[in-house]
């Protein structure tokens, strides 16, 4: 499973610096599929000036074009090209597009939502998942004696409420697969956390399931959606449980279900 990707840019060789420079500026997103092998939705975590060369870490959110199972990308840029064409030198915590071409020429860009829904529309394929959003098999079952309870995957957790700004929005059987940041959260329950559960935290980013609404809902430049906040529960085939969710969240626009219980 690949889990990191390093690549040096050889741009100032490789390709002629007007044209890289109205290729990073104006390329639509069948430009960049056709440009690069390897295409990435992804926060900076780290920018290293080394000599003439930044190097930029990035931590993979989504990946458009590429290997199953990237988590990291390190990219290694000329640290020219920024005043060169006129571009944004990367900053940590910035979503990026991070491009990587089979001459192993790099390219980072500001990914605004709305570019990367456009991207996801462009792409020729199924989703391609991350690291870590690979299912892992799961035991075999135990074979319980008659009098033994039934273990339930669903416990009581934490509820809280949040506002969250949306930065990615994906469509499926009705519902709402969300990426987006904590702005605000309360806790609204009194229940304590459980070992292996998330917790939120305000700057950080989540995967989040809203069971109803529309895409377009959010398509605004800052669009947000304040709700409840809770931990999936996969005792059952639910969309979710089938994708790394984060939390589940409802903003009062559909009926809420009780509460599964512990066990029976």
């Amino acid at each position: 499973m690949f889990r990191a990707l390093v690549a040096l840019a050889l741009l100032a060789l490789t390709t002629p610096a007007h044209a890289l420079c109205l290729f990073a500026r104006d390329a639509k997103p069948t430009d960049w599929y056709d440009w690069a092998t390897v295409l990435v939705a992804a926060d900076v975590t780290a920018v290293e000036l080394k000599g003439r060369v930044d190097i930029v870490s990035l931590r993979v959110i989504e990946t458009f074009k590429g290997p199953v199972g990237v988590d990291t990308v390190t990219l290694q840029m000329p640290n020219n090209l920024w005043e060169a064409c006129k571009l944004e030198r990367p900053a940590v915590g910035e979503r990026v597009l991070g491009a990587l071409n089979a001459n192993n020429d790099a390219l980072t860009v500001p990914l605004a939502a709305s570019y990367g829904d456009r991207l996801r529309a462009a792409r020729p394929g199924p989703a391609i998942p991350i690291a870590s959003e690979n299912i892992k098999p799961a035991p075999a079952p135990v074979a319980a004696s008659p009098t033994a309870p039934i273990a339930m995957r669903c416990v009581e957790s934490p509820v809280y409420g949040a506002t969250v700004k949306v930065e990615s929005c994906e469509q499926a059987a009705g519902a709402l697969f969300l990426r987006g940041e904590v702005l605000r959260l309360a806790r609204e329950n009194s229940i304590p956390d459980v070992p292996g559960l998330p917790v939120p935290a305000a700057g950080q980013r989540y995967l989040f399931f809203k069971s109803g609404g529309q895409c377009q809902d959010f398509g605004g430049k800052n669009a947000s959606l304040t709700g409840r906040l809770s931990h999936p529960c996969c005792d059952s085939n639910q969309a979710y449980c089938s994708r790394r969710t984060d939390f589940l969240v409802d903003d009062g626009s559909t009926p809420r279900s009780a509460p599964a219980p512990t066990s029976k």
